[in-house]
């Protein structure tokens, strides 16, 4: 058996060193709450709105500087407190709108200036007013749609053009209404998909293409169905964490997905610490991803805590196949196998989630994992031509 640091053993192997998957941790934000609006502007973060645990409409405004790991109140948000409000940046401009206010379902629409900090109001959408809709930015303009209303759950789209201040209705979702859906830009098209309607959760994803204004059906996700998490672009790509589960309650793990548009194919990332949370905020400053808010409905509680994950130069995927090499099942129940066409010498260790105890290493082709228990863990494996595997796996 070989029994050396996890640092000198990624040096050998010439892996990426383990903390490049990590989810760091940084100082706590301030007034926890669950559907905070958030975006990013300028190398700054921002959240607001959403509910906490003593109100269920919110109309205070935070910033984060990660350069100092500093959250900072500003001047509340000039609009109506609300919840289950969504918002998005697009060219050092930040905007929101909709949600649900102390006295019904909203239909307006905001714009934030960092360098007047300044709100203004613009034109209302035409629609009916409801809590989180899908909410996209694209080349311009705003998608804005699903969500429910006073009705129940809706499928109909409107497209804001920020140089006109107007909005058009477009084609509604060839699917059935829904709210808490996922939803991005990716490769110059508009992605939505899963969400819920009582208590069905749905794992279907849909592609609007702005140019013929039609939507396609896309490949299932490959995941859970979900519900409730927190989604963004980045590089070309889009991006869905935590969330509830296909039962509309906590996932054992903080899910992340990374899905590529250009192939319709979905890979998972590491999961943020902790099981998945209801309703979380994120953004990305610097190519780095910060996760926080959210509700917590195993402990009942707000938590707190504020997450920061890499996501390039040094993002690493959940593989279950690299180069020669492949490993299976994932998830798994009792013995992970590890097939490949070299010969030689293999090593592998099996790491917790947070890249602290080792729990095994080897040379074998099959690792036993029956007596461990539930959860993530990280197998980083070598072959003699030196390719390198870091697989994240759940064990069920």
């Amino acid at each position: 058996m070989y029994r050396f640091s996890m640092l000198y053993f990624c040096a050998l192997l010439a892996c990426t060193a383990l903390d490049a998957q990590n989810w760091n941790p940084l100082n706590n934000m301030p007034s926890p709450r669950h559907h905070p609006v958030t975006f990013s502007l300028n190398g700054t973060g921002y959240m607001l709105t959403g509910s906490t645990q003593t109100e269920s409409t919110t109309k205070d405004f935070y910033s984060y500087d990660p350069s100092n790991d500093a959250w900072t109140q500003r001047t509340d948000f000039p609009g109506t407190a609300r919840g289950f409000a969504i918002g998005a940046s697009y060219q050092g401009l930040g905007y929101m709108g909709f949600g649900a206010s102390d006295n019904g379902l909203l239909n307006d629409l905001w714009v934030f200036d960092p360098s007047s900090d300044q709100w203004s109001q613009l034109a209302s959408c035409p629609c009916a007013g409801r809590r989180h809709p899908a909410f996209v930015i694209e080349n311009g303009k705003i998608y804005v749609g699903l969500g429910d209303g006073d009705n129940g759950d809706l499928r109909d789209f409107h497209v804001y053009d920020i140089g006109s201040n107007s909005w058009t209705q477009i084609g509604s979702l060839p699917a059935s209404g829904r709210h808490h859906p996922f939803h991005f830009a990716a490769g110059g098209e508009v992605y939505t998909g899963m969400g819920h309607s009582g208590f069905t959760i749905y794992g279907d994803w849909y592609r609007f293409n702005p140019t013929n204004m039609g939507w396609t059906p896309m490949s299932p996700f490959p995941g859970e169905a979900r519900v409730a998490g927190t989604q963004f672009d980045h590089g070309g790509k889009g991006y869905v964490l935590s969330g509830d589960g296909d039962n509309h309650s906590y996932m054992p793990s903080g899910e992340f997905w990374e899905y590529e548009p250009g192939t319709d194919n979905w890979t998972q990332l590491p999961p943020h610490p902790g099981i998945s949370l209801w309703a979380p905020g994120s953004f990305v400053i610097n190519n780095k991803v910060y996760f926080f808010g959210g509700y917590n409905r195993q402990s009942g509680t707000f938590p707190s805590s504020v997450w920061a994950y890499q996501l390039s130069p040094n993002n690493v995927s959940i593989r279950t196949e690299y180069a020669s090499t492949k490993v299976y099942p994932n998830p798994v129940m009792d013995v992970l196998k590890i097939e490949s066409q070299t010969t030689g010498p293999m090593h592998w260790r099996l790491y917790g989630l947070q890249g602290g105890e080792l729990i095994r290493e080897g040379r074998s082709k099959q690792i036993d994992m029956h007596d461990l228990p539930r959860g993530s863990y990280i197998l980083v494996l070598q072959e003699r031509d030196r390719n390198c595997l870091r697989t994240v796996l759940q064990k069920n």
